[in-house]
């Protein structure tokens, strides 16, 4: 079976803009780099520090949301398996290239370089210790980083700290996801001693890994594994260094520039993956929605822009101010900013999505790569870039974390460990405020945004979590299997609008937001779901290990 590098782990994900470009360790094997020709100096170093990042943190993953509930692929020969609810070991790797072993790509191949550094730094001669310990750091956090996002994906995996290559150690164990968490956490742990805040660090090292940045890792970690009190208290460490802050946080009608290229260094940004044309760059124009063309990229359903409250704070299903037939008006800004739909303009081009040919190419069932929804998606639109001369390369940092993740990982922790929290409420507020939405609170039940109890509340933060972070950084796919919700959601019926066609032939008409919505294929989910299957090409490497339950 030809074999689909559609797993969606973060740190796989960066390939689809990556693995064309070249780089410092495609061109210095790790054999070559362990054989005395190098580990001379500390730029020897921190060249190789430098480039880890590149392969080990996750780059434009906007195609991660069509495993959840939140979008499906309107380029459908690129939807992959996992989004249909077929897990098939065969589907998934470890390794982003496995036609070539020689790059060391792929989860353990970045592992493998994280341990290599460690192996090999104590040899470079007169090196500062205090440089040394802030490399030593770096390649920590980024291989504590890697396995995070492999036990979460998969459970059990093999523990390598020494520079081995999985495919040649014999009788290798996988270590118990439990076991994993602890040394990662003590990864992130040691980081966090050493490495600088963020308005220490060197203008030279833009990008690289920061306190702030670990210490916001370790809170997404303990937050997925449900230790609060931990994700608390790290992702609060971040919220109060005051070394970051929403953009935007005035709410002076500029949120949609968050994901534009002019903000790239912005002080929401905690940990970003650089782009820079044309040494790395990715396509996301292109992808995610060609708006001139009207390719079909990342398709919002129904269930995802029904989830934007309206201005008053009232959910769609409850505010007087929700009007079916004109469902953009009156609601949360950031729908906008997500959500490109019938009407808009966009790079001179006036998106109709109605399935008539009068619609042009951005209709529905115009062509194969059409909008399967009637939404297309939005949020890096940058309306500053030419898509038909530069959009194909851009230069967009990726947010691989942002503050706004830090505030709703605070109150989600506090409303757990104690529900209703003064500090919980202030946390999720600071992330309406920023787009005029007003406070959710404990106080008056007149109101719609009245929290009663604390599960009030748990369901108002995890909506935020969907709307702020939607069709970003796959974070939906994780959050309903950490919520217990993925059962439900991905079993329900998928939507997109509702249009009626009236008439025939040249003279039939379509009306919008009224009549049946679009009905589509979703997904599946099983209880077992909630991690993957171990790729089938490790299984046959190690014919001792036993897949994962009922795969």
């Amino acid at each position: 079976m030809k074999r689909k590098k559609l797993i969606y782990v973060w740190v796989a994900v960066a390939a689809l803009s990556l693995n064309a470009c070249s780089d410092f360790l495609d061109r210095y094997p790790l054999e070559e780099l362990s054989n005395g020709s190098f580990w001379k100096t500390p730029a020897d170093a921190e060249t190789y520090a430098g480039d880890l990042y590149r392969r080990a943190l996750p780059g434009h993953a906007i195609d991660a949301d069509i495993n959840s509930d939140n979008a499906v692929h309107g380029i459908k020969w690129a939807a992959g398996n996992v989004s249909l609810g077929i897990y098939d070991p065969a589907d998934f790797s470890w390794n982003n290239i496995p036609s070539d072993k020689s790059k060391n790509d792929g989860e353990y191949g970045t592992i493998r370089a994280c341990n290599l550094l460690l192996a090999k730094i104590d040899d470079i001669p007169g090196y500062d210790p205090a440089e040394k310990a802030v490399v030593v750091a770096e390649a920590r956090f980024l291989r504590a980083f890697i396995y995070f996002n492999l036990i979460r994906a998969y459970g059990d995996v093999p523990y390598l700290d020494t520079p081995r290559d999985l495919s040649q150690v014999k009788n290798i164990r996988r270590t118990p996801a439990a076991e994993i968490y602890a040394k990662i956490m003590d990864d992130f742990d040691d980081a966090i001693s050493k490495l600088p805040v963020k308005s220490a660090l060197p203008a030279n090292k833009y990008g690289r890994a920061t306190k702030g940045a670990v210490q916001a890792i370790k809170a997404r970690a303990a937050l997925y594994y449900h230790q609060f009190e931990t994700a608390a208290d790290a992702a609060n460490a971040v919220i109060t260094s005051g070394e970051y802050e929403l953009f935007d946080r005035d709410h002076t009608g500029r949120y949609a520039e968050l994901f534009w290229e002019s903000q790239d260094a912005c002080n929401e940004a905690v940990l970003v993956h650089q782009y820079k044309y044309p040494n790395i760059t990715h396509y996301t124009i292109g992808w995610e929605c060609f708006p001139t063309l009207g390719w079909g990229g990342i398709n919002p359903t129904q269930s995802l822009v029904d989830a934007f409250e309206c201005t008053d704070g009232a959910p769609i299903g409850t505010s007087p101010l929700y009007n079916e037939k004109d469902p953009f008006a009156n609601r949360d800004p950031r729908l906008e900013a997500n959500v490109l739909h019938d009407g808009e303009v966009m790079y001179g081009v006036t998106i109709k999505v109605a399935p008539l040919k009068s619609s042009g190419n951005t209709g529905i069932a115009q062509h194969n790569d059409a909008t399967a929804t009637g939404y297309y998606h939005q949020k890096f639109l940058d309306p500053n870039i030419d898509p038909q001369s530069s959009g194909w390369n851009m230069n967009k940092d990726w947010h691989v974390v942002r503050f706004a993740e830090l505030l709703l990982t605070y109150a989600e922790a506090k409303n757990e460990i104690t529900g209703l929290d003064a500090t919980a409420f202030e946390a999720v507020n600071r992330v309406r405020r920023r787009v005029g939405l007003p406070d959710l609170q404990n106080t008056d039940p007149a109101k719609p945004t009245y929290c009663a109890t604390q599960d009030d509340l748990r369901q108002r933060i995890r909506n935020e979590w969907r709307v702020e972070f939607a069709q970003e950084n796959g974070f939906r796919q994780w959050d309903i299997r950490r919520w217990g919700i993925a059962k439900t959601v991905l079993n329900a019926p998928f939507l997109g609008l509702k249009y009626t066609l009236t008439g025939t032939g040249d003279s039939q008409t379509c009306t919008l937001y009224e009549g049946e919505n679009i009905k589509l294929a979703g997904s599946k989910y099983e209880d077992h779901n909630v991690i993957y299957p171990i790729p089938q090409e490790e299984m046959d490497l190690h014919p001792d290990w036993k897949q994962n339950p009922k795969y």
